[in-house]
């Protein structure tokens, strides 16, 4: 018991030893890591020294800042003096006491003044690009106004040259033009100050807008010639022009739609230019832009107007002649038509309204040749407007041509009444002599009589026959009545061709039957009796179809097929 009791001892005792060497090594190695951290901040701290921030202060001090600029670099000195006095010194400590601390073995307090230290030199690296951002800035603003004072003076003299070599291209807006350029020389010259003097913040206050109202007055400059041309050039001499235009139509004759409206117009357009004038020679550029586009638009439209009077005139000098030869020839073809109509009218009933029509047609061109004489005496009077005269008289053209289409198709359908009653008359005796000729070939069968229906049918085309013929030897006759008639006639006729074919079939069929069935007759009972009712049939009710239907059904019961072989033969 006592050797089992010393022998656990001597293993718990070497545990302890392995666990305390364990312990050490990593006390020892995190202690070693320590100091390496230390020492790599330290090193960029060093770095952060390398910047030569204190170079760069220095160098900004002979940019002979003042004012709000001065403040400002003041305000960085101040920032990087407390970096080199404060915080550099101040990270010193901290490292020394994380050196001193990294003996020891709080491992946790270490590790935590440790992370303190470089967030500390992080926020010192901060502050000192902060400080070198700002003096870069402040150089970039001394150059930037520097070049910009160069760029504006050369900008002031070309547009000084400009007002004073093409003064005679702004008309009276010079005056506005080099008050507002005086202006901006003015502030140039404070902003050359400033520039000079260092004190870039308030320099940069004046030279936003001076160069936006320097972009403004180069931009009015560039547009107002173009403009004034116009309006004190261009418009002067078209709205003139037109005013002497005016008048000379009115000498010549010419009248405008709207009385005098055209005066008027033209009295505006000069007072628009007069007005659009004023607002340019108040730098309103724009608005009279605008304006300039819009009255070239209305004087167009009043150039267009007259033109359109002088070529109106044109046209409807050329369409007076021969549109009066037009309404003369219609009359005389609206004459001829109804002479011919009332001619055909003792022989034909017009069913069509043709005459009624025509006369319509005459009204119109009465009303045409009225309209055309109003206008052509207003031309002789000189108090025509003549694009209205000439839309007129296209009208008429086309309405001329329209009648005359109409009194051609009136005159085509009835020039064909007296070829259509000799055609009809043709027709129906033709369709007579057919009629004759059925019976003749109907009574040559020599049949015992013929059926029921068959005499209706023939019959019915008889009388249609003699109907069209009385029909037709009235004084006056219905061609497209006569047109029907004859029409059912032929249909009629068409079907009693058909039904005389059948009659003869059925007639002829039923004696070769008979012929037939006189074999089995006397042997066959059926056959005897089918034989007596087909008799029957075809002696006295003529109804031959029946008749063949008996026999064929009985001979077929004699012997099969023979109905349909007798039929073959046929």
């Amino acid at each position: 018991m006592k050797e089992l009791f010393m022998t656990t001892s001597v293993h718990v005792l070497i545990g302890l030893v392995i666990l305390a060497i364990v312990v050490y090594v990593a006390i020892f190695i995190t202690q070693r890591l320590t100091i390496r951290r230390v020492e790599a901040l330290q090193t960029k701290k060093q770095q952060l020294l390398d910047l030569d921030t204190d170079t760069s202060l220095l160098e900004g001090q002979k940019m002979s800042l003042t004012g709000k600029s001065l403040k400002q670099f003041e305000q960085l000195q101040t920032a990087y003096n407390e970096v080199e006095t404060q915080d550099f010194l101040a990270f010193d400590e901290k490292a020394d006491e994380v050196f001193f601390d990294a003996k020891g073995w709080n491992v946790v307090k270490t590790r935590q003044a440790l992370k303190e230290l470089s967030t500390q030199l992080d926020v010192t690296a901060q502050r000192i690009v902060d400080v070198q951002k700002g003096l870069e800035d402040l150089h970039k603003i001394d150059e930037a106004h520097r070049a910009a004072v160069t760029q504006l003076e050369s900008e002031y003299q070309a547009l000084r040259k400009t007002l004073l070599t093409r003064n005679f291209e702004y008309g009276d807006s010079i005056d506005k033009l080099e008050e507002i350029l005086g202006s901006l020389e003015d502030d140039f010259d404070e902003f050359s100050r400033l520039t000079a003097q260092g004190d870039h913040t308030a320099a940069s206050d004046i030279y936003a807008q001076l160069h936006s109202e320097t972009e403004k007055l180069e931009n009015m400059i560039d547009a107002i010639p173009a403009i004034e041309k116009e309006l004190s050039g261009d418009f002067v001499d078209q709205i003139t022009e037109l005013q002497d235009a005016y008048q000379k139509l009115l000498a010549e004759g010419y009248v405008f739609p709207d009385g005098d409206a055209m005066a008027a117009q033209i009295a505006e357009l000069e007072n628009t230019r007069q007005s659009t004038a004023l607002l340019l020679n108040d730098l309103h550029v724009d608005e009279a832009a605008d304006l300039t586009t819009k009255l070239s638009a209305r004087i167009d439209d009043v150039y267009d107007a007259m033109q359109l009077e002088l070529d109106a005139k044109k046209t409807a000098k050329q369409s007076e002649a021969q549109l009066d030869r037009f309404i003369e020839h219609a009359k005389h073809q609206n004459h001829s038509l109804l002479m011919e109509l009332d001619r055909l009218g003792q022989r034909y009933i017009m069913t069509k309204g043709e005459i009624d029509a025509t006369r319509e047609l005459s009204e119109q061109i009465k009303k045409v040749g009225d309209t055309f004489r109003k206008e052509r005496l207003d031309m002789q009077m000189n108090a025509a407007v003549y694009s209205e005269v000439a839309e007129k008289f296209a009208a008429a053209q086309a309405q001329l041509t329209a009648i005359e289409n109409d009194h051609a198709a009136i005159w085509d359908s009835v020039q064909g009444l007296t070829e259509a009653e000799k055609s009809a008359q043709s027709t129906l005796e033709e369709a007579a002599f057919d009629l004759r000729d059925i019976k003749r070939e109907v009574e040559h069968w020599n049949l015992p009589g013929l059926p029921v229906n068959y005499k209706k049918q023939y019959q019915n085309v008889t009388r249609e026959i003699d109907k069209l013929y009385n029909d037709m030897q009235a004084i006056r006759i219905n061609m497209t009545d006569v047109a029907n008639q004859l029409n059912v006639i032929k249909s009629d006729l068409d079907s009693l061709h058909e039904a005389t074919a059948s009659l003869k079939l059925n007639a002829n069929l039923t004696e070769q039957l008979m012929q037939y069935a006189n074999r089995y007759r006397l042997q066959n009972d059926k056959v005897a009796t089918a034989y007596d009712q087909a008799m029957d049939e075809y002696q006295h009710t003529f109804d031959y179809d029946k008749a063949q239907q008996i026999l064929g059904a009985a001979v077929d019961s004699a012997e099969a097929g023979a109905y349909e072989k007798i039929k073959a033969q046929m």
